[in-house]
Order: structure tokens, then sequence, then C-alpha cells
């Protein structure tokens, strides 16, 4: 009965009322709009495609989403321990990252605290060596961040997971996006007369092996062996994409009354998951929030999963929000970009932070680079010209491009005729302070004192043409906007430069070597996935 339902609303996209569907559908005539109702709503009883609308029209819902069976997860375990200071932080991280149900990649890290820790027992001695000889906090955030992608992120208390993770990530200016599920919550959903207190609880009750000790290396198979029964539970029950059991996880909360947005939940399930910006407007058309994402969908569907936590921090928003906007970005960076210029331009009153570019940052020595970066644009490259003193430019080029003209102009325009014009010395040799061949002929040694005096002529030209760039450069002052922009660039780079394409100006001689490695990078298939070091 229920897919004659459903081939008749199919038929008619805007929607039909019980009495209608009683009577051209069931075939039921003079049937009362109450046992209308009543019969329609028995017929599709736990049929997720068919959603009534607040007028009273029952309509199909084609739900999106990418299929369990289709996405990247990656599971977590991980210990702290208290400070002396009185906070938790964390010293072991387990994680194991699942891919068409199958564990493609693992990763353990032992993590040496900033602060002190509070001496404990429980705690083997060797275990103790190997938290002292662990890596720092920041390149911690670094590999966690690189193992996560987009994936899923799964564990057992997953929010305060999270919100550990976050004191660490926030060192290097990041911040966990990613979607998330929860093996606490899911358990009391689809196991309502259990009330786990830990992982064991739930292990026990499904039959399966508990720890025995508290290391993340073996809570990570328990972690892995109850989310894969949760999954057969989700199958069995008729959940067969992530989103859908992201809305279905949280308990006792109402569902988002869509009714007062000018999106639903179709809009949230569509939106790409990409990088980009999203645009949140009151209804009279004002922008009130911008912001960015590694994942455009997790992201702004996360502002209607209706968790307790969620709720408190964005209830000014939801009130006020009616419709959303959103442009995808080729990566990170250009999204981190795109949303600090949107930010300046707008000033919207629900974003927290305008000032983007005074968020501290780890600068490093890279000062003149050109970052080769995946494109929004199909079979497209970003590149990222940035020389100290100057504004950042951008250009988007085809990865089977012939005519390289603009890339060239754009070279000049940022590294080299920028230097001839002031008669200064190429990028490296300014770095290095090298003195050119040419100021030295070598056939002319041993050297006089007439040719001592004028090599030591030579050197003060030197200096005086090194000073005159120096000066020329710092005369083009930025603006603050262009600052703010050269700041997001560098502090990113900083960041993540163990995992992106770059070409560091300083150490590349001539445009001709510069063409060729970019070239290199643009005719190269495996550019956007795969990372290479050609040249630091």
């Amino acid at each position: 009965m229920r897919d004659k339902i459903y081939t008749y609303l199919k038929s008619h996209n805007s929607g039909a009322t019980s009495h209608e569907l009683v009577e051209r559908v069931l075939k039921i005539k003079g049937a009362s709009p109450g046992i209308s109702e009543t019969l329609i709503r028995t017929a599709v009883a736990g049929d997720r495609r068919f959603v009534v609308d607040e007028h009273h029209f029952w309509k199909i819902i084609e739900r999106g989403g990418t299929p369990l069976s289709e996405a990247e997860f990656v599971l977590l375990s991980l210990l702290t321990l208290d400070t002396v200071e009185g906070s938790r932080t964390i010293v072991e991280v387990s994680a194991q990252k699942l891919r068409n149900d199958k564990i493609v990649d693992r990763l353990h890290i032992c993590i040496n605290p900033a602060s002190p820790v509070v001496p404990t027992l429980h705690l083997p001695p060797d275990f103790v060596q190997e938290i002292k000889s662990g890596v720092p906090g920041e390149k911690a955030a670094d590999s966690l961040c690189n193992f996560f992608g987009e994936a899923v992120l799964v564990g057992y208390g997953i929010q305060s997971t999270i919100d550990q993770l976050n004191k660490i990530f926030n060192t290097v200016n990041k911040t966990i996006e990613n979607s998330v599920l929860c093996l606490h919550d899911l358990t009391k959903k689809l196991i309502p007369n259990l009330h786990p207190k830990s992982l064991n609880d739930i292990a026990s009750f499904l039959k399966l092996t508990t720890m025995d000790t508290r290391r993340t290396e073996k809570e990570i198979g328990v972690v892995a062996d109850i989310f894969s029964r949760h999954r057969e539970l989700l199958e069995e029950q008729g959940f067969s994409t992530v989103e859908e059991v992201m809305e279905f996880q949280y308990p006792n909360i109402d569902y988002v009354d869509f009714s007062k947005y000018a999106f639903d939940k179709c809009f949230l399930w569509a939106i790409p998951q990409k990088p980009g910006i999203y645009k949140m407007r009151d209804k009279h058309g004002e922008v009130i929030y911008i912001g960015k994402a590694k994942n455009l969908r997790a992201r702004v569907s996360s502002y209607f999963w209706n968790t307790a936590d969620r709720l408190k921090k964005i209830t000014d928003l939801l009130r006020n929000v009616y419709s959303i906007e959103y442009e995808i970005a080729g990566s990170e960076l250009s999204a981190m970009l795109m949303e600090y210029r949107l930010i300046k331009q707008y000033q919207p009153r629900l974003n927290q932070q305008l000032e983007v570019h005074e968020r501290a940052a780890r600068y490093g020595r890279l000062k003149n680079f050109i970052v080769l970066l995946p494109s929004s644009a199909e079979e497209s490259l970003e590149l990222f010209f940035v020389r100290e003193g100057l504004p950042l430019e951008q250009y988007e080029i085809l990865k089977d491009a012939v005519n390289f003209s603009e890339v060239e102009r754009m070279l000049d325009k940022v590294y080299y005729e920028s230097i001839e014009a002031s008669g200064g010395l190429p990028l490296h040799t300014q770095d290095n302070k090298t003195i050119p061949k040419s100021f030295i002929n070598s056939a002319e040694f041993p050297a006089s004192k007439e040719r001592l005096k004028g090599l030591a002529g030579d050197l003060g030209r030197f200096k005086v043409i090194a000073s005159s760039v120096e000066n020329s450069l710092n005369d083009n002052t930025l603006t603050d906007v262009e600052t703010g922009e050269i700041d997001i660039v560098l502090s990113w780079l900083e960041t993540n430069k163990d995992h992106v394409n770059y070409i560091n100006m300083d150490t590349v001689c001539t445009k001709e070597a510069c063409m060729k490695l970019v070239k290199d990078y643009i005719r190269d298939e495996e550019t956007p996935q795969k990372k290479h070091f050609r040249l630091r």
C-alpha cells in the first residue's frame, strides 16, 4: 500500500492531503479528516521517505546524503591525565580509518604534556616513559588533522573527545569541523533498555571482548567492534546514510521546525562535502553570519542537529537566520581567505571575531613562495603568489593548459620585475646575502691592493643596492586587509607545509627554473591528491 502512496506522491510534487490519498489511492470514500489522517499515518509508519509539512500535505523526501557503505570513518580513543593545575590533558591517542568497511590506516601517538601531570600508580613505568618521550602537542595536532581528513569521527563520548582534541588543535589555529557519531548516544537509541556508563558496559551487553587495561591501543579495538555491531542494527532499522544517522543519534530532542526557514532538510543534505564558505541571512536579506568549512555539508547541517550543547551556543543564530547561501572553494586556504574578505565586507553582527588576521599565528622562515592547491573550477589548480612586502596574488589555471603567459606575467609582477625595477638582486641573493660572481674575477687573484680597493667599492655598491630594494619594498605599505590575507597564508602554510605543494622562491635562481617547476606541478595528474616535495 505504501508503494502506491509513494507512486502517487511522486507524480504530485505539490503533495497531497490525507483525505486525498484515502480517496485516490486507498479508494475509500467519505472518510472523515481524522480517520483519513490515521489511515495514512498507519500506512506509512516507519517509512522515512514520507513527510508531512506545516499545511498537512504529505510529500516525498528524496533523502540524499552519503551512503554508510561509502563513507569514511575514523574511530577514536584517547587517554587523558590530570595536570597539577587541575585540568586534564591528552597523553595518548589511537585511531583507525575505515573505508568500504575495511581498516585502511592506523595511527597511534603519545603526547608529551605541556603541563606537569599528577603522578599515578595506575600507569606502568614503561608507559610513563613513552609519554615523556612523546611528541609535542602541536606536532600531534598536525598529524591528527591530516589523518582525520574529511572522515566522520566516531567515539564513545565523542563530544568530550572533540573538546579535548580542540585544545591541542587551537595551538595550530585549527578547529575540528568533522561530522561525529557518538557510540554512547547511538547505544541509548538502538538499545533503549541499556544505560551504559562505559564502553565495557556496551561490549558486555553485546557479548564482545572487554578491556582489562586502560590503553587506547586496546580500547580502539573495542570501539571498532561496537561500531560494527551498531552499523548492523542501524541498517536493520532502515538507516542508509550518514546524515540520517546524525539526526537519529541525539536523544530526547524535538526535530527542527523548518517551516520558518527558506530551506529544508533536502537543501542541507544537498550541500556538497567540499571546502567553502556560507552566508546566513535574516528575513530582511541582511547577512548576519559568515563561516568557513572544510566540509560544507557537515558544518552547515551541524547547526540543525539540535544537540543541547549546540542549542546553547547558537540560539541567537537559529532565531534570526532565514536563508543560507554557500560558495565552494578549492581548498581550506581559499575558504579561509574568502571568509576573511567577506567578514571585512559585510561585518556580520553575529560573527564574534572580525579581525581574523589578529589570531595567533606561527610564522616560519618561508617568506616568498608559491602554493599550488586544487581549485573549485573543474580540472584546475589555484596558485597563491606570496612575496614579502607585496599583496597576495591568486591565479587559476587549467591542468591541461598550453599557454603559461599569464603565469609568467605573475612571476614577473611579484618576484622579478619588482627587483629589476629597483636595480636589485634575485630573491635568493637577498635572503642568503650571497655576492654575485660577477663582483669577483677569480683570474685576477692573488689580488693587488688596488683590486682589493675596487672590490671594496663593489661590496659597497652591493650594500647600497640591497638597501634600496628593501626601502622600495617598505614603501609599498600594505592595507590592513592585504596584511590580514598574507598573515592567513603564512600561518596556514607553516602549519600545513609538510602536506601541500609549494615552491620556495628564495631557493629558485631564475624565472626559467621556476616556470619548469610550476609546469611540473600543473601537468602532474596526481598533484591534487598526492603531495610532492620537489623543492623546499
